[in-house]
């Protein structure tokens, strides 16, 4: 079957659509096949060349036996049905659209709450909190001792040995008990911890003697402004947008 062929039957299929469609009165419709393959519809038999009437096929509408009026009444009918059926696809449509996005926000807020838990070490009124410290190319992890009473942020010397630091400035610290301690004091590329990340970080480098601070403190120098609540039955500190 060539592809002209194909191509004459969709047209001459097109044609038939467009004669089939309701009109006011009821009529008949008829069909032949040339020797070529075309197909051609015709509404009245008389139109048909006589070596193809033998192969005409009659095609009626479905109410043209009844009364005008009944016939009519039947049509509207269909009309109202198929508006009907288009109306509740739609309405379907809508709705599933409706309830993808409810989903999609949903998903998003409980992925957004759960970006804002970060979860700690608490021991005691003590709470340890992992943060990422970047120096450069070099990065590392650390659990330091959350301290609002830290002006700066503070490293151990092991700590600051991971991150390759090799400029540093020598300062004084005071810590409790009145001490002032010698330390270093250098700016990393940035901290971050759960989902709040600052760049140019300045922290102190010490070594630790005792006090159990773990790898060092997170200060006001980081947590300056951020708005958090602690839950130390669940164990993590919950970040407020």
């Amino acid at each position: 079957m060539t592809a002209h062929y194909i191509l004459k039957r969709l047209l001459a299929f097109g044609v038939l659509t467009a004669l089939l469609v309701p009109v006011g009165a009821g009529a008949e419709f008829y069909s032949y096949e040339d020797r070529s393959g075309t197909i051609h519809f015709v509404d009245d038999p008389s139109k048909i060349p006589k070596e193809y009437r033998q192969k005409k096929q009659v095609r009626k509408d479905e109410y043209d036996d009844l009364p005008a009026e009944e016939r009519a009444l039947m049509l509207e009918n269909e009309r109202q049905k198929r508006e009907k059926a288009q109306r509740r696809e739609a309405e379907q449509q809508e709705q599933l659209r409706l309830a993808l996005s409810k989903k999609e926000r949903v998903s998003a807020l409980e992925r957004l709450r759960k970006a804002l838990i970060t979860p700690v070490i608490i021991s005691g009124r003590q709470i340890f909190v992992p943060v990422k410290l970047v120096n450069g190319s070099a990065e590392t992890e650390a659990r330091l001792l959350l301290d609002t009473g830290a002006s700066s942020t503070v490293i151990t010397t092991e700590v600051a040995a991971r991150l390759n630091i090799e400029q540093s400035d020598d300062v004084k610290v005071g810590v409790v008990g009145g001490k002032v301690l010698k330390a270093r004091k250098t700016v990393l590329s940035h901290m971050q911890v759960g989902p709040v990340q600052r760049a140019n970080q300045e922290v102190v480098i010490i070594g630790q003697r005792g006090g159990g601070f773990g790898d060092g403190l997170l200060g006001m120098s980081f947590l300056a402004g951020l708005k958090y609540t602690i839950d130390y039955k669940k164990q993590t500190i919950n970040w407020m947008p």
